[in-house]
């Protein structure tokens, strides 16, 4: 059994999940398959690639490996968005646990919804095809392949602690040729506008002065990824990755939203 297949079997073979206007990232993907060992409640569990686990544990064939009474199979998802706009310096990154969903119970308001069959699954399978593992996945001695996407971010079903952010996960709506062809589809989502230009976004026309609401989502994204350092945001938006806005203006404008 190949090490593409063995994914495939573990995928398939997934547990059921025992409890509990989107920015979309563009630039090159790897997709590292992880297994995580879980040490009880209140420690961090240890991650490793599944490759080092079957290397810790003398594995000579991926059809080998059989994953413990307290490990769990994840995917690493890599997404490197400085790739397009050095200025952004981050990679969306997010770690998906490979479960599906808990739908035994005959009232549907008590289901409980994983985030790899509901939003992953579905969109890789969308975009990548049926074969996606084959596509996506490390086979053998050889390295992940890279891949130029887009994926919007949207909200996991996973409830976050009180207080905290959804940091979300990744829904793919596109693959690219190459880093030319991203590059087209990332500007024709968020393009540059001259001063003074109307921009229409979703059936409403953006007079000069205001914002449209993904650019403000995506701002705000950046000025969370730099831990909400206003110097840094304002830094990064120096370059327009956005658009042609002011940078002290768009910033002030997306901060708004949040205190709304």
């Amino acid at each position: 059994m190949s090490f593409a297949d063995k994914v495939k079997k573990m995928v398939n073979e997934a547990p059921v999940v025992t409890g509990r206007g989107n920015n979309v990232n563009f630039g090159p993907m790897t997709v590292t398959p992880m297994i995580v060992k879980w040490k009880g409640k209140g420690n961090q569990p240890d991650k490793v690639t599944l490759s080092d686990y079957m290397e810790q544990n003398n594995l000579k064939d991926s059809d080998d490996i059989e994953l413990g009474e307290n490990e769990s199979f994840q995917l690493h998802y890599d997404i490197d968005v400085s790739d397009l706009n050095p200025t952004l310096d981050f990679h969306y990154e997010r770690d998906v646990s490979i479960q599906n969903s808990n739908k035994t119970n005959k009232d549907p308001k008590k289901w409980v919804l994983s985030d790899w069959e509901e939003t992953v699954l579905p969109s890789q399978i969308s975009v990548f095809g049926e074969d996606w593992y084959t596509k996506l996945l490390p086979n053998g001695k050889k390295a992940a392949p890279i891949l130029w996407v887009a994926a919007e971010n949207v909200d996991s079903f996973v409830p976050p602690k009180e207080g905290k952010k959804n940091y979300g996960v990744p829904k793919f709506i596109g693959v690219y040729k190459d880093r030319d062809a991203c590059i087209k589809a990332r500007n024709e989502r968020y393009p540059r506008r001259e001063e003074g230009q109307e921009v229409e976004v979703e059936g409403e026309e953006i007079e000069e002065g205001e914002f449209p609401s993904d650019v403000l989502e995506s701002v705000v994204n950046l000025y969370n990824s730099t831990r909400k350092n206003k110097k840094s945001t304002l830094k990064m938006l120096e370059s327009q990755p956005f658009g042609e806005y002011n940078p002290d203006e768009v910033l002030k404008a997306a901060l708004a939203t949040l205190e709304s």
